[in-house]
């Protein structure tokens, strides 16, 4: 170990002269610091008995690059009321507060919202200092301008009504900047909408280790203005309570660099940093929600096992109605809301296919057993279409007329035809006998022995088919009415008894 001034240590008051926290044994000179000691002034020699009265004083006496160290003595108080109030402009210097919690020595400000402490030198190192915001809507009172700045073990406390909008604002020159244990204490939240902890702007290799901050800003809690490159973060541990919600840090899209073990929480929400950067994230995890574990944070790749879970995963999440797709069994077998299918497709779900088959064995709407149509109650008018197929040829097993209310004397006869969209018609009965004044419960009932045998008309409540077992089949088309004379002037209502010949067949 190299030798300090002291290298006896100061017998008069029992201790020696230990090296530095951070920065090793300081080989230059050392003064002491103490605003409480009666007797300091910024004239005395800075020595343990004859202390400055202020950090700006110690500063002024140092030799930069001369390895020099300022002892900020237990309960000493800095007051900064303007901007480069306190400035560290000799590069090299480290500056240790002495003393624990709230004893510590420590730099407030007042007066001005500009009022800050300016770091314009190189290689300067706070080691355990203590900030205390004395009056609302500081803007960057920890002032960053110069390469190389340490701080370790800080504490910020904003206080009653009082909120820091920066707290530390390091521009493009901090490069390599290192803060390891920097604890943001909030006061009341009732002062100015906070922005950031702590931004730096287009700095190279900035480290940021051991950050605790719990509050609401509105930016960032990290907040990285213009893209630094190769930045380091670790053990983070950030609570953006922001409603908007508003991310934990902020990062610009070429930002680059590393984060490890940090943990980021956001107000009931899942974006924790800015998604376009081009930082890596290991073991870092992120919550929108309390009481619960997190996620990783960070793009996961196809061969990661986070990103294969994922993939097993999505097999279990329920597809949209009626997927098309084939990407995972969840596609193939579909959804309860899927519409049932009669027919055989090649994007059609085992759910959709499974409906229509427990249609058809329940319902029989979609089977080949025999099934039966009625119209409509109407008067009969020449052409009317009483049924139309769909989907392929039904067998028509009989069709029956019914008079619902009676006709007037006029000499109607009814006959059944049926049209093919590209075959034309062709009649399946001929006329019946005279409708005239037939009365209500009378019907008409379809011969089957040939296209042109009369349909069979009955006056009485029941008949007695005349026609042997042979039934008549029709393509997909209509079935209209030959109504010959006249129109009706009693209602008539028709039936039809069919068995589809293919699945999929409908008759309305």
């Amino acid at each position: 170990m190299g030798l300090t001034n002291f290298p006896h240590g100061i017998a008069s008051y029992g201790f020696p002269v230990l090296p530095g926290q951070a920065s090793g044994p300081y080989t230059g000179n050392t003064y002491w610091v103490d605003s409480g000691a009666t007797n300091a002034s910024d004239g005395n020699p800075g020595t343990f008995d004859q202390p400055f009265k202020t950090i700006d004083g110690a500063v002024g006496k140092c030799t930069a690059n001369n390895g020099d160290k300022i002892w900020v003595k237990e309960g000493h108080v800095e007051t900064v009321i303007a901007a480069g109030g306190l400035d560290l402009d000799v590069a090299g210097i480290e500056i240790e507060f002495l003393g624990k919690g709230n004893n510590r020595g420590y730099i407030t400000y007042t007066t001005a919202v500009g009022a800050d402490l300016d770091v314009d030198a190189a290689d300067i190192t706070l080691i355990n200092p203590r900030f205390v915001a004395g009056i609302d809507a500081l803007t960057g009172p920890i002032d960053v301008n110069a390469a190389r700045f340490k701080m370790y073990g800080a504490t910020w406390q904003d206080g009653t009504s009082i909120n820091t909008t920066d707290c530390l604002v390091a521009d493009a020159n901090a490069d390599d900047m290192e803060i390891d244990g920097f604890e943001f204490i909030d006061g009341d939240a009732a002062g100015t909408q906070k922005q950031s902890f702590i931004q730096v702007a287009g700095a190279t290799r900035p480290i940021l280790k051991n950050i605790k901050c719990t509050g609401d800003f509105g930016t960032g809690i990290i907040e990285n203005g213009t893209a630094w490159v190769d930045a380091y973060l670790e053990n983070l541990s950030l609570d953006n309570a922001s409603a908007s919600p508003t991310v934990c840090v902020l990062l610009q899209a070429t930002s680059s660099g590393q984060a490890k073990n940090c943990n980021f929480r956001v107000a009931s929400a899942t974006t924790y940093v800015t998604a376009n950067n081009d930082m890596q994230w290991f073991e870092c995890y992120g919550t929108g929600t309390d009481a619960t574990a997190g996620e990783l944070i960070g793009t996961s790749l196809a061969t990661d096992i986070e990103a294969k879970l994922d993939v097993i995963d999505g097999y279990f999440d329920v597809p949209t109605a009626d997927a098309t797709t084939n990407t995972t069994m969840r596609d193939v077998v579909g959804i309860k809301t899927d519409a049932a299918v009669y027919t055989v497709g090649t994007t059609k779900t085992l759910v959709a296919y499974l409906k229509g088959v427990l249609a058809a064995v329940t319902a029989g709407t979609q089977s080949l057993q025999e099934r039966v149509a009625v119209s409509a109650t109407a008067v009969m008018v020449n052409g009317d279409t009483i049924f139309t197929v769909a989907g392929g040829p039904i067998e028509i097993v009989g069709l029956w007329s019914e008079c619902v209310t009676a006709n007037d004397g006029t000499a109607s006869t009814l006959q059944y035809s049926v049209t093919h969209a590209t075959l034309g018609a062709v009649t399946i009965s001929g006329a019946s006998g005279s409708l005239a004044s037939v009365g209500a419960g009378s019907h008409v009932t379809l011969q089957t022995t040939a296209l042109n045998t009369a349909a069979l008309l009955a006056t009485e409540g029941a008949t007695i088919h005349a026609t042997g077992p042979s039934k008549i089949l029709m393509q997909p088309g209509t079935i209209t009415i030959v109504i010959g004379t006249g129109s009706t002037t009693g209602t008539w209502k028709h039936y039809l008894r069919y068995k589809p010949m293919a699945v999929g067949v409908t008759v309305t």
